[in-house]
């Protein structure tokens, strides 16, 4: 058994670099470890039709099947189906089904399927499809899809789909789809969609969309880009997140003031169809000092030239004081126009809808937050004591950038 083993390695190895010149055809073969079966010790010469190994064999090639119940070893092509237990390795091109327990192996092209276990591996171009429980490997182009349990990897151009429990990589040029459960990395354009559970990356420009639990970061993106924190050099399209960093995109300094906060400054990041606002503002009420902090989103579009409209939501918490633990929350809806002044210089305002919620069982209500509010269309408080204040003001703001 241990020679046989030894005999087994030993014409693996030179299964790599030689083609016999003298090629033998075999209907059917039986082996139950190399050299012992029906090729004897000329089943590295043999292409076969029918191959059967009980344990483990070699062959030159095969045109046909080829079962094996641990391993099956072909030193050149295989056309047709290729099933073992544990392992197959193909030296040169496989053009059909390879299937093994645990890990499959193609050095050439691969015109099929390959389905394992845990792993496989493909060294050229892959036309077809690469289904593992762990890890797929493509050396070359792939023209289908590759399907992991944990990861797949393809180092050429791919049209199709990498979807992986865990992380998807491609070398070059995607057309097609990335979906994992973590995240997806395209070095190369994109035509399509990558989502992911956690981030994707696209080195080159993105066409189509991005989706993920937490970031996108693409070159330039022609479509949209939906996660927590997006990034892009430049956006024809959409990007909605909680932070928004587009490089030719909105970059705005506002300086604005409204009939609760004479001075907020806040800062507009995006694009003209979708930013964020983080604002602060500060305010000297009846001998107290006001301050809020918050954040918002907001679209704007263009009217005419040097004009545009734009509407934003924020949320902000307002204190008096030192910071206020209780529920003092402001939320307004602003909606009005943008006229450009000068380069980099605009002037904005607009009317806006506010209501105040307050908690009217904490002490501090009473005597510091009740009475926020310059008038009221609604005070209510209901029954679990939240008290809710709204009215109509407006807002006027300088903006830079």
């Amino acid at each position: 058994m241990l020679m046989s083993a030894v005999l087994l390695g030993t014409y693996t190895l030179q299964g790599q670099d030689k083609t016999d010149s003298t090629v033998i055809q075999k209907d059917f073969q039986f082996t139950f470890i190399t050299p012992l079966g029906t090729n004897g010790t000329n089943a590295p010469k043999c292409v076969n039709k029918l191959s059967l190994n009980l344990l483990a064999g070699i062959a030159y090639g095969v045109d046909g099947i080829e079962l094996g119940g641990f391993m099956n070893v072909v030193r050149r092509d295989v056309k047709g189906i290729q099933l073992a237990g544990f392992a197959n390795s193909v030296f040169a091109n496989v053009k059909g089904i390879q299937g093994a327990g645990y890990f499959n192996y193609a050095g050439g092209n691969l015109l099929g399927v390959q389905a394992s276990g845990f792993t496989n591996v493909n060294l050229g171009k892959t036309t077809g499809g690469q289904f593992a429980g762990f890890v797929n490997y493509n050396g070359d182009s792939l023209y289908g899809a590759q399907l992991s349990g944990f990861a797949n990897c393809n180092v050429g151009d791919l049209k199709g789909a990498q979807l992986a429990g865990f992380a998807n990589y491609n070398h070059r040029s995607f057309y097609g789809l990335q979906g994992s459960g973590f995240v997806n990395v395209n070095r190369g354009n994109m035509k399509g969609a990558q989502l992911a559970g956690f981030g994707n990356l696209c080195f080159g420009d993105m066409e189509g969309m991005q989706v993920s639990g937490f970031m996108n970061v693409a070159k330039k993106v022609k479509g949209a880009q939906i996660g927590l924190l997006n990034v892009a050099d430049s956006v024809d399209g959409v990007s909605v997140g909680l932070l928004t960093i587009v490089k030719k995109g909105l970059h705005q300094l506002e300086i604005s003031a409204d009939e609760l906060f004479y001075t907020s400054l806040s800062l507009r990041t995006g694009t003209h169809k979708f930013y964020n606002v983080f604002t602060a503002g500060a305010s000297s009420r009846a001998g107290s000092f006001v301050w809020n902090m918050g954040y918002g989103i907001g679209t704007s579009f263009k009217i005419r030239e040097n004009l545009r409209s734009d509407m934003s939501l924020t949320a902000q918490h307002v204190s008096k004081g030192l910071l206020f633990f209780g529920t003092s929350e402001l939320y307004k809806f602003y909606w009005g126009v943008e006229y450009k002044l000068a380069n980099k210089c605009y002037i904005a305002m607009g009317p806006t809808f506010n209501l105040y919620v307050g908690d009217t069982l904490l002490p501090a209500y009473k005597t510091g937050y009740n009475g926020l509010a310059p008038y009221s269309l609604l005070n209510e408080t209901s029954a679990s004591g939240f008290n809710y204040k709204a009215w109509f003001g407006a807002k006027v703001a300088l903006r830079f950038l």
